[in-house]
């Protein structure tokens, strides 16, 4: 097992949420350090919860359809054959409510870190207005859009064996021709492409983030 493999599995589970708490402690010791009594952390932590939410739907829908498409990457792939059974394929309710805890535990710490890397790119400054959480919130259609687009080149990759160079078994796979090989590679692209999208999706809102506060200090100066 990879180490990649490993922390989106269930072993890597308590690690993530480590992770994830570690993030909100960081953020209200911060807050508190500041501003004592009047912290008001809490609005950013609804913006993080809003965050893992979408995450937490996309990671849902996602594997629903890596589900439908290929069996075989969660029975082998994500080692889910003790859970689903010795039956193959497997049963279609346990494979797609199995598919969907999958989902989401391997999203939500997504969602976390995409909310906090946002709400840090509009901390205060004293040369840049913040923005309004709810005006941030207006990334989401970015995000989401990217995400899937990227989840699509990366099934068309998977599914015509050009992320062969990810995994060294999957040229056997082909060679063999087990396990329905392109439309497992198909489900590992849309994975793959989904974290991808979600990265350079991330990267994109933070820099629209900071140039909507340059605007606004430019209206502020019009205003003026």
């Amino acid at each position: 097992m990879t180490a990649w493999t490993w922390l989106n599995s269930t072993a890597g589970l308590l690690l993530r949420i480590g992770i994830g708490v570690a993030i909100f402690a960081a953020l209200a010791l911060s807050d508190l350090r500041r501003h004592g009594k009047n912290a008001t952390r809490w609005r950013e932590y609804t913006f993080l919860i809003l965050f893992v939410c979408f995450a937490l739907i996309y990671g849902v829908i996602n594997d629903q359809i890596t589900s439908t498409i290929s069996w075989e990457f969660y029975y082998y792939g994500k080692d889910l054959k003790n859970e689903l059974g010795p039956q193959t394929p497997p049963d279609s309710l346990r494979l797609h409510l199995a598919a969907a805890v999958v989902g989401m535990k391997a999203t939500w710490t997504v969602g976390l870190l995409i909310g906090a890397v946002l709400l840090m790119s509009n901390n205060p400054s004293k040369t840049l207005p913040r923005l309004r959480n709810r005006t941030m919130l207006g990334q989401l259609p970015l995000l989401f859009l990217f995400t899937a687009a990227m989840a699509c080149i990366g099934a068309i990759a998977g599914y015509f064996a050009l992320l062969t160079f990810c995994d060294h078994n999957f040229p056997e796979m082909l060679h063999r021709n087990e396990m329905r090989p392109r439309r497992f590679m198909m489900a590992y692209g849309i994975h793959l492409g989904g974290y991808i999208g979600g990265a350079i999706a991330m990267v994109i809102a933070v820099c629209r983030i900071r140039l909507q506060r340059r605007r606004k200090i430019e209206l502020s100066t019009i205003e003026a």
